[in-house]
């Protein structure tokens, strides 16, 4: 069975490179625009990745992870991916549930593979 993301993003076209490398990879990725539409997709689909952005309208990243419960997830890896650069706030996402935390800005394609098979594995298997 194949590994699942959830990219939870409101930047489309960041959305769609993140899309279009998992994808060719062999991951089966859904996305969401905002936080709301990430909790209702992660009820649904229950994803071994989830790849989420701080900064979205209607409902952020951290009350994202307010909004879930981890233990309805045992599976599930969340990596915070923001522009932000703060220690404060990587402890506090953390603290929240999610795995890592890790600068948009400097994620190349291949990193993002990389990122998404060290954190649960190849995509089928």
């Amino acid at each position: 069975m194949s590994k699942t993301v959830l990219i939870i993003e409101d930047e489309i076209v960041l959305q769609d490179v993140y899309k279009l490398v998992l994808t060719h990879k062999g991951y089966v990725v859904h996305t969401a625009n905002n936080g709301i539409e990430g909790v209702s997709l992660m009820k649904k689909i229950k994803p071994d990745l989830v790849l989420l952005d701080l900064f979205m309208p209607l409902m952020g990243g951290k009350d994202f992870l307010r909004n879930i419960d981890m233990h309805d997830y045992p599976n599930a890896k969340i990596i915070v991916c923001t522009n932000l650069s703060d220690r404060e706030t990587e402890a506090e996402v953390l603290s929240l549930g999610a795995h890592k935390f890790i600068l948009k800005s400097s994620m190349t394609p291949a990193d993002l593979v990389q990122l998404a098979s060290d954190t649960v594995g190849d995509p089928v298997g």
